[in-house]
């Protein structure tokens, strides 16, 4: 109404109602005395992760001075700046009335606020030798490798999502796309796959450029994307990439172009905001790189499980018929999972080899992750050891299955249980007893 009567005209034409948010209390309570509540730096470890003592009582609750509960925004932009306070409010807030404020999500926000400026920054010092005019040339579409269709796929799905999302106000998933984006698919998968071109150990100059090319138009369409949820280092970021590459010109290629309009505009707050180009959708290269995705994740868990240590290299085999499309497609872009994972070597077989290793399937291929040489001693006494105890838990049911008297006693359900036992125990030995021979 004041809006109205100082302007002539209501001043908002929708407003976002969402719920309220709660701050965690943390109180003590004497017996048969009255409620204490923490001190404020008590309160503070405790939400960063510290485990409250046994006489400390918590929840969450509306937020009050009395109770000690808020959290001062003022507070929170000065120890983890603004763009982490701006994207974490925007991440909670969902559609519950009820928003829950951890304060370990500014604490996460300004790791990804760091992300963000650090890949950038790993972005502009591998294309100092990229012109403005040559980037103005355009994509070589010719030179456009599987992880550039995936990730130029995967830029045009989370341009859709992005605004869908905004346009119905899902804050907290538009959010949670940009960022999974960034971290996940642009840092954690793309540019660790092109770094072999970047550094001149594969490829030539021209598929060097097309890759540096690909940088600044993924990277400045990623930027633009978080810009309403993060607008002060997105708005340093873009003035960068604005300084580097702006320029006036007309290329074919449809990214360039794009790009190179968002770059005329005066600042990233009033450029054109990205539009996926459905013409770069590839749900066959998506699909192809998920299968790829999946035997990286797999490898890692497995070496995980095994205890490898990350500087150890493993032997790597996959297992498959020749006429799968899975085994073909894997084999041909073995150089794809390499980059992601520290393999010595990554073979591909139609039958499993004869050696100690880990296996599992993944789809209709299987993964065999071979113990390193330098740790077959250590598992080779971890197999012994449980050799052992397999042969004490056998000699013990041995003793009471070999008891009349006790067979004669015992429950019907018990004795099959303890037979069932056995014979898994017994599977359990010779598959031991297999690997220790192969070791």
């Amino acid at each position: 109404m004041m809006g109205e009567a100082a302007m002539g005209e209501i001043p908002f034409p929708e407003t976002y109602l969402h719920g309220l948010i709660y701050g965690k209390s943390y109180w003590r309570q004497p017996e048969g005395g009255p409620v204490m509540y923490v001190t404020e730096q008590e309160r503070k470890e405790f939400d960063l992760g510290k485990t409250p003592p046994k006489d400390v009582q918590s929840k969450w609750e509306k937020m009050s001075k009395s109770k000690g509960n808020i959290i001062d925004p003022y507070e929170i932009i000065n120890e983890y700046g603004t763009d982490a306070c701006r994207m974490a409010l925007a991440s909670s807030a969902t559609s519950m009335p009820q928003i829950d404020l951890d304060r370990r999500r500014f604490e996460e926000f300004k790791n990804f606020a760091n992300k963000i400026w650090n890949g950038t920054r790993f972005v502009l010092m591998n294309v100092e030798d990229l012109t403005p005019l040559t980037f103005a040339e355009g994509l070589d579409e010719a030179l456009l490798t599987l992880e550039d269709r995936w990730i130029l796929s995967r830029l045009n799905d989370v341009a859709k999502e992005v605004h869908r999302s905004l346009a119905v106000y899902s804050f907290d998933r538009a959010t949670s796309v940009a960022y999974d984006f960034f971290w996940n698919e642009f840092c954690a998968y793309y540019l660790e796959i092109i770094k072999p071109v970047l550094f001149g150990k594969t490829g030539n100059d021209s598929v060097r450029k097309n890759k540096q090319k690909m940088l600044v138009i993924v990277l400045l369409q990623a930027v633009r994307l978080l810009h309403p949820m993060a607008p002060f280092i997105t708005e340093e970021l873009f003035q960068l990439l604005k300084e580097r590459f702006a320029l006036d010109a007309a290329p074919t290629c449809p990214y360039t172009q794009e790009a190179l309009t968002a770059l005329q505009a005066k600042g990233c707050i009033v450029s054109c905001y990205p539009k996926p180009i459905d013409a770069h959708t590839s749900k066959e290269a998506e699909g192809t790189f998920d299968l790829l995705s999946k035997l990286t994740y797999t490898i890692r868990n497995i070496r995980g499980e095994m205890k490898v240590p990350i500087g150890v290299a493993c032997d790597v085999c996959i297992i498959g018929r020749e006429s799968d499309p899975e085994f073909i497609v894997a084999r041909e872009h073995a150089y794809l999972v390499n980059s992601l994972v520290k393999n010595k070597s990554l073979t591909f077989a139609t039958e499993s080899p004869n050696t100690h290793g880990s296996k599992t399937m993944v789809n209709n291929l299987q993964l065999c992750v071979l113990v390193p040489s330098e740790m077959k001693e250590q598992e080779k006494a971890r197999l012994l050891k449980e050799e052992e105890k397999l042969i004490r838990n056998l000699e013990g049911l041995d003793q009471k299955l070999s008891n009349t008297s006790f067979l004669e006693k015992a429950p019907q359900e018990v004795v099959k249980k303890l037979f069932e036992s056995k014979s898994q125990f017994t599977m359990q030995l010779e598959t031991i007893k297999c690997e220790l021979q192969k070791l």
